[in-house]
């Protein structure tokens, strides 16, 4: 595994969210009020991209079909909490938690840890 720089800490300002591709692999930086976190950039639900995904208090927002996540852990928030699973199998396949991955800050770059073979 190795941090990789990926951005500038002033390309991301608080509550934004920024699409990345790291070798081929989608990622999503979020700036959640000066906090730096990284995700898997496709939605879990139908694998569509995060791109404009906005960023309120913790939260992910799916710009597809509203599909939340938590941005610390990538647990699926909403509809996880609204639908009873067990009437709608279905459903809990869509709600695979998000992938996330160490950040760090350093001089001012995000760097984002990854593992070798995700890359391949």
């Amino acid at each position: 595994m190795c941090y990789v720089t990926v951005a500038k800490v002033e390309d991301i300002p608080p509550g934004k969210s920024q699409l990345i591709q790291v070798e081929g692999l989608p990622l999503l930086l979020v700036n959640d009020r000066g906090q730096f976190y990284a995700l898997q950039g496709l939605c879990g639900h139908q694998k569509l991209p995060l791109a404009k995904a906005t960023v309120w208090q913790g939260l992910l927002d799916c710009p597809w079909h509203h599909f939340q996540y938590d941005i610390r852990t990538g647990e699926n928030v909403y509809p996880r909490c609204v639908y009873p699973l067990a009437t709608l199998p279905h459903l809990d396949q869509q709600l695979e938690p998000l992938r996330t991955y160490p950040v760090r800050i350093v001089e001012q770059h995000v760097q984002v840890k990854i593992q070798f073979f995700e890359l391949l």
